[in-house]
């Protein structure tokens, strides 16, 4: 087991690579003020920190939008998304970005603990930035869209909370937006046995394992939010899946919307294009149905 970790950890140390190249070529949008690495425990861990992204000069209080970044559960943190969540916050939000301790060191359990802390510190520093603090979009993307429907879910339940020994944040999202989620973890291979190896043998107190797909956590949630789910024609890792997922929310009475973009000036879209390249045309536009979505919310 311990030798499959590794060979995971070599393949995302690959990822990196190609990500760090593409970071090098991006720039900042201008006119966004910054806070960085506020740490959200007393841990001094460097996988507990946030950031917080809002436009300059902002007068009258914004609406939110928190975000948790992919990478697989065992790679990244919230530079990852950084550039992302400031065009975000170009739009006229303020945008918190967080990250949460990695696969091996912890299992994706212990990630929605890390992630349920952050939310309760954005709960308390919304007062010092312009927020809105009712009207607050959840977004990920691919293991982060996991973790934000997840998330999401488990802030519905008293039980689901209990059995994820989550802390009590007290956000009340207005709307969830998921890109590419890994929504069904316990599913088969080749991607049932990584997510298996994500979620870990003993990752809480009680037994979690019940609730590796997402369709089991609607049944046990109380509500769930407005969601828009997002893929695209090139997006080979999370197509199946965020389709699978839509018609699954709709058979429970969610109010889900499935934004699935076909070939864009010719070319098949990649897995978290908006995310990658929210600068580009295609990247431009997914942000545009984000926000339009979250306006109707």
């Amino acid at each position: 087991m311990n030798a499959l970790y590794t060979v995971f950890g070599k393949f995302w140390d690959m990822v990196k690579i190609s990500d760090d190249k593409l970071h090098a070529s991006q720039v900042l949008p201008e006119g966004i003020k910054e806070v960085c690495d506020i740490p959200y425990t007393d841990s001094k861990s460097p996988y507990h920190l946030l950031d917080v992204y809002y436009p300059e000069n902002a007068k009258a209080p914004l609406p939110v939008i928190i975000d948790i970044h992919g990478g697989g559960w065992m790679y990244a943190t919230k530079e990852l998304n950084k550039i992302y969540c400031q065009y975000l916050a170009k739009r006229g939000f303020v945008v918190f970005n967080l990250s949460y301790r990695l696969v091996p060191e912890v299992r994706v359990p212990v990630q929605l603990q890390d992630i349920s802390l952050a939310l309760k510190k954005i709960k308390e520093l919304m007062k010092e930035y312009p927020c809105d603090e009712n009207k607050i979009m959840l977004t990920g993307d691919s293991a982060g869209g996991q973790l934000a429907a997840f998330t999401a879910a488990i802030a519905n339940s008293e039980k689901l909370s209990a059995y994820f020994d989550t802390a009590d944040h007290g956000i009340k999202f207005s709307c969830l937006t998921l890109t590419s989620p890994v929504a069904f973890m316990n599913e088969g291979l080749p991607m049932g046995l990584y997510c298996r190896m994500m979620w870990g043998e003993r990752p809480v107190k009680r037994s979690t394992k019940q609730f590796m797909n997402i369709d089991e956590l609607l049944s046990e949630a109380d509500d769930f939010p407005p969601t828009l789910l997002v893929t695209s024609s090139g997006d080979t890792l999370g197509l199946s899946q965020t389709r699978k997922l839509f018609r699954i929310m709709l058979e429970r009475s969610v109010d889900a919307r499935l934004l699935d973009f076909p070939k864009f000036e010719g070319k098949n879209l990649p897995h978290v294009f908006g995310v990658l390249e929210p600068y580009s045309n295609a990247g431009a536009l997914y942000i545009t149905k984000m926000c339009e979505f979250f306006a109707e919310h």
